[in-house]
């Protein structure tokens, strides 16, 4: 799931876990873009920043250097977050001359706090954490990953255990919602509801499995009807909220004969990548999320991309929102990716910076980049070293406005176990608005290629490549997100009409390393190595209805991706003979161009045509179109296509949605007086569109004769013919020739 990040920042969802422990998702970090680097990916021309640090910070930063050099071994083991949050709740300064800092890390009764512990897993490991005071704890032993909550005290004894490689805050996770008796508006923009009465294709034979983080409203909306009685919910660990349940209605509505799955995708990496594989072992065709956890890796597919990876492998289509991060496109790019760019830091007479630090150039000599957008999760920061497995130490550091206080910095050790990466929290009441991020390079660390993310804020020098993770997974389709709003309580048509949210998140996604590891291009892990995985694949409609509490409407790529998945079970439904990449290439092929002409970084190959894809599929649909001759008058009508040809030949049969043009002439004598049926009318050509059966009627009228009526006589009447005549004096009236008149004379009171 994904909790909400639009072009207005205030419509569409993604969801929130732990940031290192499996759990709920979160969100990137987005990078600046600098100018002078040479970036694969594109980036926003930003002229050079001439902001300088001052004294005082230089002072901080060299401090927290010099204190993250003087760690033990067991404590180059553990976050700096961890170490940091420590010292504050023994009442002691993190560094000399800072005091405090904002370290993210949550304190539990006891004072204890969730962790994430990379080690080789065995019941001597979890006997000794549970020693240490440790309790929920999980263990994964095929990923070497234990979540647990333990003392803040204890962390360090724990690191001391051979067996442990790093020790970071608990993972978190966050949805793709974007915040703002129905149903979805996406089955009239779509053109699902057409397929179903076209085709009669409603997704029968085919298996839809759902994640995100809960169903809590799933008895509520079956009651009502809104969902089907036979919902299968797969148990391993309880999830926690509704999204799940709008997700499924979704689907639901535009395929409601498929069989629906849902297993959460809460909690866990470990977990959620469990039951991609239990949804594939219980029978499901099709899987889509919304989930996004801020500790899935950049440049190598991890736990969650590789269970996708193995579920497509075995035949499955699996959907998942691209995320709400922003786009650069709009103007909303919260992200910085690039090669390390090495400027020197300054360094005042009574400093002594290792001779090695460096600082990154964002362009024109300018160390910091600027958020412009308030991040309201986590800012994080990667770098092209394999996850648990970085021997290059790079660091990340705010800064207030005015570049003279540190207000947080992630200062982990990287010394050949730990994963690459650094992160400052921003979530809560905290606003980073015109803050300043840094990254330094430590001394001996070699140059390489930077994700900096602010998952849903902005960046005064910003990239694209903002969507990552199992959205990014080689055959998954990221999904981007349209406003249904713009088809006008109609279809989607394409074109600039219909463009994506701004919060949508945008690619390309470059991948440096295979699953085990090793690097893609041996040797370059810069911006000229790895390979270019062009995301996100599709778009589809969010903006849109359920009856789900909360969910009304239901903005962000969380409600694009049941879309996507359910147009997808509708293809399989008509031809279940088709592959996985039968069925992707039906859906890419017959998209909507939107955006940028062909395939382009915010909406992949566009927005997806229910209608098109299941049509290229579906033996051809005939609709049979039906004249009538009426009237006492004679004529003729004709079909500029087919065969009508009437009196003659009065119907034909024609491919779905053929457009027919039928011209009527009237026989000497007789008039032509007009259309009537499938929407026609008046006297000129009669345009019939074949989307269901149609039936016209074409009225002659013939030949008038005149009837004169005296009167006589000495008394006064009335003389009627029953169809609006009434005459009281002599008149004349017209009929058509050869038709028969009954008159009827009423005299008036005295009269005979």
């Amino acid at each position: 799931m994904e909790t909400p990040h639009n072009r207005n920042q205030n419509k569409g969802c993604w969801q929130t876990v732990p940031l290192f422990s499996p759990g709920p998702f979160f969100f990137f970090l987005t990078t600046s873009l600098v100018a002078t680097v040479l970036l694969v990916l594109g980036s926003v021309p930003v002229k050079a920043d001439t902001f300088h640090l001052s004294s005082n910070a230089l002072d901080q930063i060299h401090a927290l250097l010099a204190e993250k050099a003087e760690r033990t071994p067991a404590q180059k083991k553990i976050s700096s977050h961890l170490l940091h949050a420590h010292k504050m709740r023994l009442g002691r300064a993190v560094a000399k001359g800072v005091q405090s800092l904002v370290s993210g890390v949550q304190i539990h009764s006891g004072e204890t706090t969730d962790i994430f512990i990379r080690a080789d897993v065995s019941p001597s490991v979890i006997g000794q954490i549970e020693a240490l005071g440790g309790t929920n704890v999980k263990s994964y032993p095929k990923h070497r990953a234990i979540h647990a909550r333990i003392p803040l005290s204890q962390i360090e004894a724990l690191a001391l255990l051979p067996q442990v490689q790093f020790i970071r805050p608990d993972d978190q996770a966050i949805t793709n919602t974007h915040p703002f008796p129905d149903v979805t508006e996406g089955d009239v923009a779509h053109r699902s509801d057409v397929v179903r009465s076209t085709f009669g294709v409603d997704g029968s034979g085919v298996t839809i499995g759902v994640m995100s983080n809960g169903v809590d409203d799933l008895a509520h909306l079956q009651s009502s009807g809104d969902l089907p009685p036979n919902v299968t919910v797969i148990v391993e660990e309880p999830g926690a909220g509704s999204e799940g349940t709008a997700m499924l209605e979704i689907v639901h509505d535009m395929a409601p004969g498929a069989d629906l799955l849902f297993a959460t995708a809460w909690n866990t990496q470990e977990q959620f990548a469990n039951n991609i594989l239990a949804l594939r072992d219980a029978g499901a065709d099709i899987i889509v999320d919304d989930v996004f956890y801020f500790a899935e890796p950049p440049f190598m597919d991890g736990p969650i991309a590789q269970a996708v990876n193995e579920v497509t492998a075995s035949g499955v289509l699996f959907f998942s929102s691209a995320g709400n991060s922003g786009n650069v496109n709009d103007n909303r790019g919260g992200v910085w990716e690039g090669d390390f760019n090495e400027m020197p830091i300054p360094v005042l007479s009574n400093q002594t910076f290792n001779p090695g630090d460096r600082a990154h150039d964002f362009g024109g000599g300018t160390p910091t980049n600027l958020i412009t957008g308030d991040p309201p999760n986590w800012i994080i920061l990667w770098w092209s070293d394999p996850p648990g497995a970085s021997s290059n130490d790079y660091d990340l550091f705010l800064l207030d406005s005015s570049g003279t206080t540190v207000l947080a910095a992630s200062t982990s050790s990287q010394i050949g176990l730990q994963d690459p990466l650094e992160f400052i929290d921003s979530r809560g009441s905290l606003n980073h608005l015109n803050t300043r991020l840094m990254v330094v390079r430590n001394d001996g660390a070699l140059d390489r290629y930077l994700h900096l993310n602010t998952h849903r804020g902005r960046l005064g020098i910003a990239t694209n490549g903002q969507t990552l993770g199992h959205a990014a997974a080689a055959d998954a389709f990221g999904v981007a997100a349209v406003d249904v709003a713009t088809a006008g309580g109609g279809a989607f048509t394409g074109g600039p009409g219909n463009p994506v949210e701004t919060f949508s998140s945008d690619g390309p996604r470059r991948i440096f390393f295979n699953p085990d590891g090793t690097e893609v291009t041996p040797g370059n892990v810069s911006a000229t190595g790895g390979v270019v995985r062009q995301k996100p694949d599709i778009a589809a409609a969010d903006g849109v209805s359920t009856s789900t509490p909360g969910f009304k409407p239901f903005f962000g790529t969380s409600a694009a991706a049941p879309h996507a998945a359910a147009i997808a079970a509708l293809v399989k439904s008509a031809d279940p003979s088709l592959t996985a990449a039968q069925i992707r290439n039906v859906l890419e092929s017959t998209a909507l161009d939107i955006e940028a002409p062909g395939f382009d970084q915010d909406s992949g190959y566009g927005l997806l045509d229910a209608f098109a894809a299941v049509q290229s599929v579906n033996p051809a649909v005939e609709r049979a179109l039906t004249v009538t001759l009426a009237g006492n008058g004679s004529g003729s009508v004709v079909s500029d296509v087919g065969s009508i040809s009437c009196p003659g030949v009065c119907s034909h049969s024609y491919q779905q949605d053929t457009v027919v043009v039928l011209s009527a002439t009237a026989d000497s004598g007789s008039t032509f007086t007009g259309w009537s049926g499938a929407g026609c009318g008046g006297t000129g050509t009669c345009v019939v569109t074949m989307d269901q059966t149609q039936n016209v009627t074409a009225t002659f009228q013939g030949p008038q004769q005149s009837l004169s009526i005296a009167f006589s006589g000495t008394g006064t009447g009335v003389v009627m013919d029953g169809n609006g005549l009434t005459c009281t004096t002599n008149c004349i009236a017209f009929y058509p020739y050869n038709s028969t008149v009954t008159l009827s004379a009423t005299p008036d009171a005295g009269a005979v």
